[in-house]
C-alpha cells in the first residue's frame, strides 16, 4: 500500500524510473485508498471503544498518510478526472441524441411503410375488383353468346329439317 503511494509521489515529482501511470491506474490507486480510509476509519471507532491510545494513534498516523496521498492524487488528476467524466458525458449525450433521431427517423419511415402497405393494399383490392368484375362479365357474355349459338344452331336445324321434310312431300 505505501508503495503505491510512494510510486504515485514519486510520479508527481518526476523522479519515478517506472513507466508513466495511467488514469486508469491512478484511478484504482484512489479507490483503493478511499477504500482503506472507510477500513481505518471503522477500526479507529472499535479502537476508542477498546480504549488501546497506542493502536489509536499507529491508526490516526496512517490514516493521515492515506488522506494526504488521496488529496494529491485527487489534486494532481483532477483536471483529468473531470475531462473523462467531461468526455463521458459528451460521448452519453451524442449516443443519447443520435438513438432519438434514429428513433424519430424510425417511426417515420414505419409510418411510411405503414401508408404504402394500406395503399398496396387498396390498390390490389381495386385491381382484383375490376378483374372480378371483368371475368363475371365475359363469362356472362360467353354464356349469353353460348346461349345465342345454341338457339341459332337448333333454329337453323329446325328450318334445314322443316324444308327437308317440304322437299321429301313434295316428290311422294
Amino acid at each position: 500500500m505505501e508503495k503505491k503511494i510512494t510510486r504515485v509521489k514519486q510520479y508527481h515529482c518526476g523522479s519515478s524510473n517506472e513507466r508513466s501511470i495511467s488514469l486508469i491506474e491512478v484511478k484504482e490507486i484512489h479507490q483503493n485508498l478511499l477504500n482503506q480510509h472507510a477500513d481505518i476509519s471503522d477500526e479507529i471507532a472499535d479502537v476508542v471503544e477498546q480504549n488501546d491510545y497506542v493502536k489509536l494513534a499507529h491508526l490516526l498516523v496512517t490514516r493521515s498518510k492515506i488522506e494526504t496521498a488521496i488529496n494529491e492524487i485527487e489534486s494532481a488528476y483532477q483536471s483529468e478526472f473531470n475531462k473523462q467524466i467531461e468526455t463521458n458525458y459528451r460521448i452519453s449525450n451524442t449516443l443519447k441524441d443520435a438513438a432519438e433521431k434514429m428513433e424519430s427517423k424510425g417511426e417515420k419511415m414505419l409510418l411510411k411503410v405503414t401508408s404504402n402497405l394500406e395503399k398496396l393494399n387498396n390498390s390490389t383490392h381495386t385491381i382484383v375488383t375490376i378483374a372480378t368484375a371483368l371475368s363475371n362479365k365475359t363469362i356472362s357474355k360467353g354464356n349469353q353468346l353460348g346461349h345465342d349459338a345454341g338457339r341459332l344452331l337448333i333454329h337453323k336445324t329446325s328450318e334445314g329439317l322443316s324444308r327437308l321434310a317440304t322437299i321429301i312431300q313434295k316428290r311422294s
